[in-house]
């Protein structure tokens, strides 16, 4: 070979000896040899860290960066290291074997080694990474967590920790049935409910401590009431869990601490299974009328512009509060506050009239007319994509809700319509009839019983989604205070629909017509349900509470706000829940058995005075439409077909008596004022009338010239008669 084709070994000898592939660049033939200057490390970060625990036989990728001051990645040439190569071998692209590698710059085959420690470290131009200390193991086939206490240290409550008590767990490996803890390092726990527990494994009792943390101990924290499995890994392999349990919530108690003219300061004291007293839980605060109270999640209740009464409470609600049982175990507070505004001069109020007139007649448009009063303005008219049959606001009045019957005219499914604007949100999955409407304004319930099959929908409005639910011939429905459930009635069958939990289905005795829950959350009253008259679930755990014997089952059932002693013998922090049974008004006073407080999911209940009270309307027999109770719950209000009146029951003072309509118009639909002051009635005359509900007197008559049903001209739609039979004043 001549000598332009001879290689130099001794200069490819000496590029090797550098260490570096990137020498080699000019290495060959007479070439210089080119060499590069790589700056000095400030530091090397290695991963992972700070332990790694691997079985004998496998690998384990490692990668190291050299960072500059500023801790910037920088190119650089750098090797690894392993202290016990009899335990572990790194080849040079930082992939480490659990024993011998057959090459270190080509590794393929990892033969199994000792049992033991090693340190693994990345090097440049002087400059070594952190230690990552590699234990290597036999196989784990086993994990285990199990409780266990320190030395000198009182043995935990079995049952539960109260906040901010420990507890501690430890974890072992086992292969085939030996412990092997001592060999495989570092165990990684986790409480799957992170809030309920803060564990931590450099608490000061713990054992087996390495640089300040215990390989195999963690000490748990209670936190948040509630339960959370606690896992422990090593490696690939995981144990089976061991639950932590925080005390739950047994308890809760309200009390004003501050006050000014239009708000109230609410405290509420917690205490737990234990009967001890925690602080710092996140409860849920809840208006039943957020439109015209609201509170913080501090419990500062405020009235808003516009009047209005509600009911105030603070409940242990999940998934925030006693989290993670199999079933959502919510506490309701002993004890409610109310905000009731003082009497002033009534504010304007923004009426929205639609009519069911167009029924299923082609080239006939259902329309919105907002109207304002007083100053009886109408507002923009919106059509509706289809024919409605109800029409309910949210909470708060930023949209109303209609819902359309299938066997009517036009586009089928839920209408949205915004307050203000007047632009409609049409969801044509969502067909039927809206029963209720969420405190929170989260969730509206939709009962479809023309169709086949019938469906309800929970339709979710913050992300406006459709579930449907098999359920026939739902007709009644109810949020609890703090909108976690839903209680829907159905003939024979009572279904709950919650958050967290599969609906349920209830058989009744008898069927139903209504349910409302009681103003503090923790019972349900269903208007029949029982031959007696009146059912009464426990929220908590939909168990059946009670039955009421009461003179007749009713058509109409709501709760009342705040506590008295409405009735003769009634003690002072009397609950009470008003039954419409024509032709008689039921009132059922509602408390804990004498000298006990409500505590707990399954709390007893005495529904007597020694029995309802029932108070005849003197109105003889007839049928109700609607059945309206006041805000305040001073006064009920009664919509009958085939009458020129509405039905009124003053409920402080239990008497009757009767608003007349001016022009012997019949009513058709009705809403009440959240202050109180104004019935707002849609009649057979095609008028709206405004009732005064203090002086009872029908002081305004509005008019729909532009007419309620339209044609596609958007003029009033000939020879059709279109009433104003739904109304709702936006709160």
């Amino acid at each position: 070979m001549g000598s332009s084709g001879r290689v130099n070994f001794r200069i490819i000898k000496a590029c090797l000896a550098a260490g570096w592939l990137a020498a080699l660049v000019g290495c060959s033939g007479s070439s210089p040899v080119r060499t590069t200057n790589f700056p000095v490390p400030n530091s090397i970060s290695l991963q992972p860290t700070p332990s790694v625990s691997m079985e004998l036989g496998t690998n384990q990728a490692f990668t190291a960066v050299p960072l500059d001051v500023s801790n910037n990645a920088i190119s650089e040439p750098f090797t690894y290291q392993s202290s016990n190569t009899a335990v572990v071998t790194i080849a040079s692209n930082g992939l480490a074997c659990a024993g011998s590698w057959d090459s270190l710059t080509n590794p393929q085959i990892c033969t199994p080694g000792s049992v033991g420690v090693a340190q693994i470290t990345a090097t440049a131009q002087g400059v070594t990474s952190p230690a990552s200390t590699v234990y290597v193991h036999q196989k784990i086939d086993k994990v285990t967590v199990n409780g266990f206490t320190p030395p000198n240290v009182p043995p935990p409550n079995n049952i539960c920790q109260s906040v901010g008590l420990v507890a501690y767990y430890e974890a072992r490996a086992y292969n085939r049935g030996n412990d092997i803890t001592p060999t495989v390092g570092q165990f990684t726990f986790q409480a799957i409910n992170g809030t309920v527990a803060d564990l931590s494994n450099t608490a000061p009792l713990l054992a087996n401590v390495v640089d300040g943390v215990s390989l195999n101990q963690v000490q748990a924290t209670a936190k948040i009431p509630g339960v959370t499995p606690i896992v422990a890994r090593i490696g690939t392999a995981a144990s089976l869990p061991a639950n932590f349990n925080t005390c739950r919530v047994e308890s809760i108690s309200l009390e004003v601490t501050g006050s000014t003219s239009n708000s109230k300061t609410i405290t509420p004291t917690v205490k737990d299974q234990l009967g001890t007293e925690i602080t710092g839980v996140p409860l849920t605060w809840s208006s039943s009328h957020s439109g015209s109270v609201s509170v913080s999640s501090s419990g500062v209740a405020t009235l808003n512009t516009g009047g209005g009464a509600a009911t105030v409470i603070a409940s242990c609600t999940p998934p925030t509060c006693n989290v993670g049982f199999a079933s959502s175990l919510p506490i309701y507070p002993e004890n409610v506050e109310t905000l009731v505004p003082s009497n002033g001069t009534p504010p304007d109020r923004t009426v929205f009239v639609t009519s069911t007139g167009c029924g299923s007649i082609d080239n006939c448009f259902s329309v919105v007319v907002p109207v304002t009063v007083p100053g009886n303005t109408y507002g923009t008219i919106t059509t509706l994509p289809a024919t409605p049959d109800s029409l309910i606001f949210e909470p708060k009045g930023t949209k109303a809700f209609l819902g359309t019957d299938s066997s009517l005219l036009g586009s089928r499914g839920l209408a949205v319509v915004e307050s203000t604007a007047g632009a409609v949100s049409h969801f044509p999955s969502a067909p039927g009839k809206v029963l209720a409407i969420s405190p929170d304004g989260n969730t509206a319930i939709i009962s479809d019983t023309v169709d086949s099959p019938n469906q309800v929908f929970i339709f979710e409005t913050a992300r406006n989604t459709v579930t449907p639910w098999r359920i026939t011939g739902a007709t009644a429905a109810d949020f609890s205070p703090d909108s976690l459930k839903t209680y829907i009635v159905a003939g024979s069958t009572l279904y709950v629909y919650s958050k967290l939990d599969a609906l349920k289905s209830i058989a009744l005795t008898a069927p139903a017509n209504d349910v409302t829950f009681l103003a503090q959350g923790g019972f349900a009253y269903v208007g029949g349900g029982d031959a007696s008259g009146v059912s009464v679930f426990r929220t908590c755990d939909n168990g059946l509470a009670d039955t009421v014997s009461t003179a007749a089952v009713p058509t109409f059932i709501k709760t009342l706000p705040g506590q008295a002693a409405l009735l003769p013998l009634d003690p002072t922090d009397a609950f009470h829940v008003i039954g419409l049974a024509p032709p008689a008004i039921e009132i059922i006073s509602v408390h804990p058995p004498s000298n006990t407080n409500w505590t707990g999911c399954t709390p007893a209940v005495v529904d007597d005075n020694p029995l309802p009270m029932s108070f005849d309307l003197g109105h003889g027999a007839f049928t109700a439409k609607q059945f309206i109770v006041s805000q305040d719950g001073a006064t009920a209000y009664i919509l009958t077909p085939n009458s020129t009146s509405v039905l009124v029951f003053n409920i402080t003072a239990q008497t009757s008596s009767a608003i007349a309509l001016a022009g012997n118009a019949a009513p058709l639909s009705m809403s009440l004022s959240s202050d109180g002051s104004r019935l707002f009635v849609g009649a057979t005359d095609g008028s709206l009338h405004v009732l005064d509900t203090a002086t009872g007197g029908d002081i305004t008559q509005v008019p729909f010239p532009q007419g309620l049903c339209q044609d596609s001209a958007g003029q009033p739609f000939a020879g059709l008669t279109c009433n104003p039979d739904l109304v709702a004043v936006k709160p």
